[in-house]
Parts: structure tokens; C-alpha cells; sequence
């Protein structure tokens, strides 16, 4: 997919995101992200429609546990194309989360993708899930996990060194075990940096 394909994808789907908050998009409305960036298929993701149905954006937004406004989720497109750090799931198979640059209120948004979905008689990358990730260790977590298939050259500097200060920060009563987390999980990212260069 070229530059302005996704552009024009991006614009396409705010345009549409701000009808869905209008009150003016049609109801069963699916979103249309576009295929997979190499980014996204080099982690595993297959060369398959990512689409994402609007009522199911409409129920996350809504959740208790992690409510949003819909226009917090403005540049979607982009995001997702471009993620910070792609992981397999720990708890669907084919299935990979992504952490996104778009946040609520400092907290990332994570985006769940289903693979292999069947819509109709096509195959399709299902979003499944969109919210904000309250809990930086759950990310930290799933590095240590080696499920990270992929991170970003910047992702050292624009996310995991702001976290470990906060983190560090904050008297934990487990700070022994933050700490040896965070030490793990940054060598993985250093690790992986590495083998970039190279």
C-alpha cells in the first residue's frame, strides 16, 4: 500500500469515526483499515482486509473498566500501520495485540486483531478489541514473555524510558520484582535493536 492509499485511508475512516460520533453513520457500518504495512505482516499478521465493526467500537468505548471518547481514536489508521510494538497473543492463537501511539490520558491504546476471520466469503483481520492499557506492566510483562514480533527503532525512547521512570518513581510494594522486570525487558528491546543494526 502506497503513502497516499494510506492517507486517504486515514482521512476516509476519521471522516467516518466522526459520523459514527455525529450520530450520522449508518448503523452495521464496518471500518475499512486497509491491508497489512510490512510492518504488520513481517510480525505475522496475513495480507488480509483489517476491518473493524462499528457497533463493536461503540462497546468498547463503553466498557467499565476502560471508557473512552471515540475521537481519542482519530488517525487509527495510521496508528495500527505504524504500531510502537507488535505482540502474539498470550491467550488467542492468530490472534496479535499492538500497541498503538494514541493514548487516553498518557495510557496507550491497544488494538486486539483477530487473524484468519471469515466475513462472508472472505478472510479478514478482525479488530476485536480497542482500549487504552491502564497497567504499563502488562506490556512489560509480555516482553519478558518474548511475544514482542516486533518493535519499532523508537520504542526504547518514545515509550518504554518514560514507563520506567514512572514506574520507578511510584513506591511499589513489589519493586524488587519492577525492577528486575524492567531490567529484563529492556535488554530484550536492546536486544532487538541490535539485531536491526546488523
Amino acid at each position: 500500500m502506497t503513502n497516499e492509499e494510506l492517507q486517504y485511508l486515514n482521512v476516509q475512516f476519521n471522516e467516518q469515526l466522526q459520523q459514527q460520533i455525529d450520530g450520522t453513520l449508518r448503523p452495521g457500518h464496518v471500518y475499512k483499515l486497509g491491508n497489512p504495512s510490512e510492518i504488520l505482516i513481517r510480525a505475522g499478521l496475513p495480507d488480509d482486509p483489517i476491518e473493524m465493526a462499528s457497533r463493536r467500537l461503540v462497546d468498547k468505548s463503553l466498557q467499565s473498566n476502560h471508557p473512552f471518547p471515540l475521537l481519542e481514536l482519530m488517525n487509527l489508521v495510521m496508528a495500527i500501520q505504524d504500531p510502537l510494538i507488535v505482540f502474539r497473543s498470550a491467550t488467542h492463537y492468530g490472534s496479535y495485540v499492538l500497541l498503538t501511539e494514541l493514548c487516553h490520558s498518557g495510557k496507550n491504546f491497544v488494538v486486539a486483531i483477530e487473524t484468519n476471520r471469515t466475513q462472508g466469503k472472505m478472510r479478514v483481520n478482525s479488530i476485536r478489541s480497542i482500549h487504552y492499557k491502564d497497567n504499563p506492566l502488562n506490556i512489560i510483562n509480555w516482553i519478558v514473555e518474548n511475544l514482542a514480533d516486533y518493535i519499532r527503532s523508537d520504542f526504547y525512547e518514545k515509550w518504554f524510558v518514560p514507563i520506567k521512570n514512572e514506574l520507578l518513581s511510584k513506591p511499589q510494594s513489589n519493586s524488587v520484582d519492577v525492577r528486575k522486570q524492567l531490567i529484563s525487558a529492556a535488554k530484550i528491546v536492546n536486544n532487538s535493536e541490535t539485531a536491526k543494526d546488523s
